[in-house]
């Protein structure tokens, strides 16, 4: 950032801009307070790194090895390693589950003669629980806010990337311990953002978002004093999906529709949490349980349940995102309230609060929310799981199962679903134990879907605006959209 401003043809004004890994990097490029840095434009880049995808709920992401396996294979290395980097490179346009279903000693093999990548490989299996690996700058943006200079930031991610929940939380922090503008943008997308469909998806023409055009109005206004011309005046512009017709497009999407919305904080106001419980009949009912007997299935360590759809993608291959999430095995528990009276809307971050037990040392319970058109498709809308540790088998305990943040709006004659298991592959690592695992729904240990709720949100055209620049000190000015 310094060597740029230094140079001849620059004002000595710099903006950095990227996603991702780029993001991460301009997170920690700010902490070191660049004197010359003057806005920030980062999309998709999280908080938490081993809490949004490297050991999510205490287990192992298996998108972080293949992260690994993608960078071996275009490294300067690769040249001198034809035969691997040929298997490196039929996994990934294939599928790498044939790797992944490799023991996690055994697949390290393949990043021999690439001793960066080994070590990447190595650190990622022998740093599992949080601690100081996982605290260092570039992985822990949350933990360096007060070190972070006071620019505009410009933040953008989707429902279905994996570092939302992060987005959102730099947001929020940063909002309340800077001064300087802070914008957020969630629309329908997964970790590659900005076109108007997302896995089985179709969410409409206004959900796509020209990103170019949106940062190059961004860097405009704070690096050329000019007017917004596409920037939102209020600070949180999101996406809340439902409400299409579920017919299909030429190209063969569901219609899901949607609508942009606005807010002035995240989450926006009048949201309350309402709670779902599960119920012996399989069904999700806001009445609390009476005496009923739990629901039961068996964990095969050999045979997980598929990933489909939610915050995932290994590649084109993967069925990530918007998808049909329905699957019938008798390892997957499914809950449904009845068919919606009334419309529902959904924004916010989503728990499943649940009593487990199991007979093995530790166990693995995930949790699928999904929203239920009337022909039966299952739209995946937020996915989570965590490993639950046992020191006595079948002793009850109660966890919360964080599937992240949404804003979907489940239509009337929709119904609302929620599947609990015990796996996700090739998205997470198989819990070796196999497990004989049970989920109480009683009076004494209710268990439920909890939903951010709010009255369905109008929808109206954005204010019109104008923006004040406000002289501060030291030559700084502000804006304040009014």
């Amino acid at each position: 950032i310094e060597w740029a401003a230094s140079q001849p043809w620059s004002d000595g004004q710099v903006g950095t801009f990227g996603a991702s890994y780029l993001a991460w990097d301009q997170y920690f490029a700010a902490m070191l307070r660049p004197p010359h840095l003057q806005a920030m434009f980062a999309l998709v880049g999280g908080a938490k790194f081993y809490d949004e995808y490297a050991y999510p709920g205490g287990i192992p992401r298996l998108g972080w090895p293949v992260w690994i396996l993608k960078s071996a294979q275009t490294s300067p290395r690769a040249k001198d390693h034809p035969e691997q980097v040929a298997q490196m490179t039929d996994w990934l346009t294939k599928t790498p589950v044939p790797w992944l279903e490799q023991s996690p000693e055994q697949r390290a093999a393949i990043f021999r003669g690439f001793p960066d990548h080994q070590r990447m490989y190595a650190d990622f299996l022998a740093h599992q629980t949080f601690g100081d690996y996982w605290e260092q700058k570039g992985f822990y943006t949350a933990g360096y806010y007060r070190e972070m200079k006071d620019v505009p930031i410009f933040f953008l991610t989707g429902w279905y990337d994996y570092f939302a929940d992060g987005v959102l939380e730099n947001f929020n922090e940063l909002s309340h311990l800077q001064h300087t503008m802070k914008r957020l943008l969630v629309g329908p997308w997964p970790h590659a953002t900005g076109e108007d469909t997302c896995g089985d998806a179709y969410f409409g023409e206004s959900a796509a978002v020209d990103q170019r055009a949106l940062m190059a109005d961004w860097f405009d206004h704070w690096m050329k004093h000019q007017s917004f011309k596409l920037v939102s005046s209020m600070p949180v512009r999101f996406f809340r999906m439902g409400g299409g017709d579920a017919s299909r497009t030429a190209k063969g999407k569901l219609n899901d529709g949607g609508t942009w919305l606005t807010s002035l904080t995240w989450p926006p106001s009048g949201v309350h949490t309402s709670s779902f419980f599960l119920r012996a009949n399989r069904r999700l009912e806001m009445t609390m349980p009476a005496a009923e007997v739990s629901s039961r299935f068996d964990y095969d360590p050999a045979n997980p349940v598929p990933t489909v759809g939610g915050r995932y993608g290994l590649g084109a291959w993967s069925k990530s995102g918007a998808q049909n999430g329905t699957i019938d095995r008798p390892d997957v528990l499914a809950f449904d309230t009845r068919p919606l009276d009334e419309s529902i809307e959904v924004t916010g971050r989503v728990t499943a609060s649940l009593w487990v037990t199991s007979d093995a040392p530790t166990a693995d319970f995930a949790a699928k929310l999904m929203d239920v058109f009337p022909d039966g498709y299952a739209l995946t809308l937020a996915d989570g799981a965590t490993r639950v540790v046992f020191p006595q088998p079948k002793t009850p305990q109660r966890v919360k199962v964080q599937l992240g943040s949404i804003g979907n709006l489940f239509g009337k004659g929709h119904s609302i679903r929620l599947y609990v298991t015990s796996s996700s592959f090739p998205k997470l690592e198989p819990n070796r134990y196999p497990a004989h695992d049970e989920v109480l729904h009683d009076a004494a240990h209710p268990s439920s879907i909890d939903l951010p709720t709010r009255p369905v949100a109008p929808v109206y055209d954005e204010p019109k605006k104008m923006t004040l620049m406000v002289p501060m000190r030291d030559g700084v000015e502000l804006a304040t959209d009014i």
